[in-house]
């Protein structure tokens, strides 16, 4: 099969033609002058289809009339993705805006309904007859160039280069990189102004204002999270009532990547909407604004997803499982109030793993609330307009050179990352617990990030005023969250408050009188030693009511270490006999009020 009228279709071909092979099933010296074949040329704009039939009459072979297949369309390669799933790359030119368009159409589509509304809704005007279709996916599948590409299917680190969202890639790839989502993406991560007119603006500006300048290191941390193999992503939430800074800081970190105003997402959406935007923003950052208007009863599992950077399991139709989808990425989060109150608002129990994945950031603890200095703004107000101003003027040079800077200096990512955990984490004391450390090391993450800005002269920052910067917000977090652990307190909150809720209802006072107790769900029994009331709480009670929630060991361990829970001596279990002809129970006594920090130093 011939391509006739060759140069119309491959003028397009922007894949290094000298690679590109056209294939026909007979070589050129095959076909003799005058011999009869079918062939494909351009015509009008129109990718043409000319056929063969044999004339009942003669005997001879002879052309059918021309078929119109669709718009003028090049085959310029083929493509595989990450999942092992094969695909053809086309390259045509758009009649209404006179651009140019890559696609990888999936080799599964070709031929099926889903790939001609596909090429349809590109404005490839595909022909509606059966004839014409089965000739085109013909042509879509045998003809044109055999040219090899990478399709990817989210930005990030690739084959030794880094492909931003605009389609971009960063370095000199180990094979071609083909990012068909390009287009969707290109006017949020768009570049607007240079990195120094971005130092001497948004970077001037946020100098000294330790709330801005951590949020500029989330927004950089996401291309070191594999870089370091790191397990998750890290979020941070800044929350405070309105018209405090807290979107300008967003805004300003939004910078770093592209426009502050496209890049900008709400939390309202579905699960699978703020899934794929977080897949979609992998090795880099994504920025939802104000927590409040997603949906409070979803959203625990949702961030846990996100931040996890790994898809839900899904079966295939064809059977077993479809392959699991992963990233890593920063997110910036906005809100009035912090993440875990809106969780509990929505009747979760909020987990420890929530708040350290999206840490819940105070955005209203600097001299002007969100902010420091103020750099001879009237008010923090007007600071903010300017701030918000200037990042919204100049954008996404920062991350562009910073992942150049990174490609250079690969070696020492690890190092520089380790450095800022173990400064860190000098700083905790012993009694610190596990989550604070873990947290403690996402905070050094940051650090690091905006450690090596500086060392590449990328912010107008030193590399200790950017160390200090994050250091401080972390200092603000902990006296917010505290040295213990969030998951110990609010069991031992939850034990205590039902105990002090149902003291007089539903325990019975021992020893009981000859009258017959009239209580009605019973929890157990209660007596008077040592000038305390001890209760004792029958096993359905405390499993379903007082550690409700919480793994059995785990709990016991936690409110025996707060002074809530005895443990009888001389056996492994934790219940005690309550009395002749009672069963067992739990010996347990209300916490102390001079016993708020019982776990910390434990």
């Amino acid at each position: 099969m011939m391509l006739n009228n060759l140069n119309a279709i491959s003028q397009f071909n922007t894949a290094n033609p000298d690679n590109t092979t056209y294939l026909a099933p007979k070589a050129d010296s095959e076909i003799s002058a005058n011999s009869v074949t079918e062939y494909y040329f351009v015509q009008n704009s129109d990718l043409i289809y000319v056929g063969t039939k044999i004339d009942h009459t003669t005997g001879e072979r002879q052309n059918l009339a021309p078929l119109r297949l669709c718009k003028t369309l090049a085959v310029i390669g083929q493509g595989i993705d990450d999942y092992g799933d094969h695909s053809r790359v086309l390259q045509w030119s758009d009649s209404l805006t006179k651009q140019e368009h890559t696609l990888a159409l999936a080799a599964a589509d070709i031929g099926e309904r889903d790939g001609w509304k596909l090429l349809n809704s590109k404005g490839l005007a595909v022909a509606s007859g059966r004839a014409a279709r089965e000739k085109l996916a013909d042509y879509l599948q045998s003809q044109g160039g055999q040219t090899r590409y990478l399709i990817a299917n989210q930005s990030g680190w690739k084959c030794g280069a880094f492909v931003l969202p605009t389609g971009e890639v960063i370095g000199t790839p180990e094979s071609r990189i083909l990012y068909p989502a390009s287009a969707t993406y290109l006017p949020a991560f768009a570049q607007r102004g240079t990195s120094a007119e971005w130092r001497n603006t948004v970077g001037a500006l946020a100098k000294d204002n330790p709330l801005a300048m951590t949020a500029v290191a989330c927004s950089l941390a996401g291309a070191l999270l594999e870089l370091i193999e790191a397990r998750d992503g890290i979020g941070l939430h800044l929350h405070t009532e309105t018209s405090s800074g807290k979107s300008t800081c967003a805004d300003v970190a939004a910078s770093i990547w592209g426009s502050p105003v496209k890049l900008m997402q709400s939390w309202d959406g579905t699960g699978v909407g703020l899934t794929n935007s977080a897949e979609f923003s992998n090795s880099m950052m994504l920025y939802l604004d104000e927590i409040g208007a997603g949906d409070s009863k979803k959203m625990g599992s949702i961030i846990y997803t996100m931040l996890n950077g790994v898809s839900r399991t899904q079966g295939h139709k064809d059977g077993g499982n479809r392959a699991k989808r992963s990233w890593l990425m920063s997110l910036i989060s906005t809100g009035e109030i912090p993440m875990s109150q809106f969780l509990n608002e929505g009747g979760h129990t909020v987990r420890g793993g929530q708040e350290i994945r999206m840490l819940d950031i105070p955005a209203d603890v600097g001299r002007y609330r969100a902010f420091d200095s103020i750099h001879g703004c009237k008010n923090g107000g007007d600071f903010a307009i300017k701030l918000t101003a200037a990042a919204r003027s100049h954008y996404g040079s920062i991350g562009r050179e910073f992942v150049e800077w990174l490609m250079a200096n690969k070696d020492s990512v690890k190092d520089q990352v380790s450095a800022a955990e173990n400064r860190m984490l000098l700083e905790l004391p012993a009694y610190a617990a596990p989550t604070v450390q873990r947290a403690t090391r996402k905070f050094a993450i940051l650090a690091a990030a905006l450690e090596m800005a500086a060392k590449a002269q990328l912010t107008g920052w030193t590399v200790e005023e950017s160390y200090q910067a994050v250091a401080t917000t972390w200092q603000r977090w902990l006296s917010v969250f505290g040295m213990s652990s969030r998951d110990d307190e609010r069991l031992i909150e939850q034990a205590n408050g039902i105990l002090a809720s149902h003291q007089f209802s539903r325990f019975v006072v021992l020893p009981m009188t000859d009258k017959e107790p009239v209580t009605q769900n019973l929890m157990g029994y209660k007596r008077i030693q040592d000038g305390r009331d001890v209760f004792l709480v029958q096993p359905h009670a405390f499993k379903n009511e007082i550690i409700k929630g919480y793994e059995m060991k785990k709990a016991c361990d936690v409110l025996h270490k707060a002074g809530m829970l005895e443990k009888p001596q001389g056996r492994d279990g934790w219940s005690t006999a309550i009395g002749s002809r009672l069963g067992q129970g739990y010996k347990m006594r209300l916490r102390l009020c001079d016993e708020p920090e019982a776990t910390n130093h434990t």
